[in-house]
């Protein structure tokens, strides 16, 4: 007797008629002259010694466990909603108008943001951070609960870059026990002068994530703080900030 091997399906809805869903959408990566270029992955441990290196054009950064329908229905959708406004923000374009668009849509560009760190890190030489129920609860168009998405710029204009981790720092009320398996994850990603930042932490209690300096997309829109929104460079804004659980 022969067992069939389990189809592969769509990590969003499960449907199996799928296709090859770019991590960073086409039209950002030909606005940014890339789309041929080759990106190399390093996958490097805690003290920045490399696991492992991919390297292959842009054009092929793909995740093969899309269905058609997500790709040319909502994702397509969401990003024609969120396209212009990122290349604003990207080129530090048309400021005030972008800030007052945020203040207004803030929801729909953190789900734009969450999407493409998601994709990212199902599709990269990483181990797999994200819970498959947060790709479901995006498809029903929303953002888990736990998740933190802040906004901020780069002095640096640098085309391309992320970082994904699990986690930073922690802090907590002593009489919460710690947990060394709690699901959690820090994803952050530059375009040009575009620095965003998806964290989450799966707890029990409440959390609050403190990042002075930011532009808070969600779950709450606002500036956190009175420093201005500018970091050196990607790994600065990455590192920043600490998690906070309390009863």
């Amino acid at each position: 007797m022969s067992i069939m091997a389990k189809k592969k399906a769509c990590v969003f809805c499960g449907n199996t008629n799928l296709s090859n869903e770019h991590i960073f959408a086409q039209w950002l990566l030909k606005e940014l002259g890339i789309l041929e270029k080759d990106v190399t992955m390093t996958h490097a441990g805690f003290a920045g010694i490399p696991f492992s290196n991919r390297k292959h054009p842009f054009s092929k950064l793909v995740n093969g466990l899309v269905c058609e329908k997500c790709n040319n229905g909502w994702m397509s959708q969401l990003e024609e909603e969120c396209k212009h406004h990122i290349i604003n923000l990207m080129n530090l374009k048309e400021f005030k108008e972008e800030l007052k668009f945020l203040e207004e849509h803030h929801e729909k560009v953190a789900k734009w943001a969450f999407k493409n760190v998601i994709l990212l890190n199902s599709a990269t030489n990483y181990r797999q951070l994200v819970p498959a129920e947060h790709y479901i609860s995006l498809y029903e168009g929303n953002i888990p609960a736990g998740v933190f998405i802040d906004l901020a710029f780069c002095k640096k204009d640098i085309t391309i870059e992320w970082r994904q981790t699990p986690g930073g720092l922690v802090i907590k009320n002593k009489s919460l026990p710690i947990r060394l398996a709690a699901s959690r994850y820090t994803i952050t990603f530059q375009i040009k002068n575009l620095l965003m930042k998806v964290v989450f932490y799966d707890s029990e209690v409440n959390t609050l994530y403190e990042s002075k300096g930011v532009l808070r997309l969600y779950p709450q829109f606002g500036v956190n703080g009175e420093s201005d929104i500018i970091y050196n460079d990607i790994d600065q804004f990455d590192l920043h900030g600490a998690m906070h659980e309390y009863i």
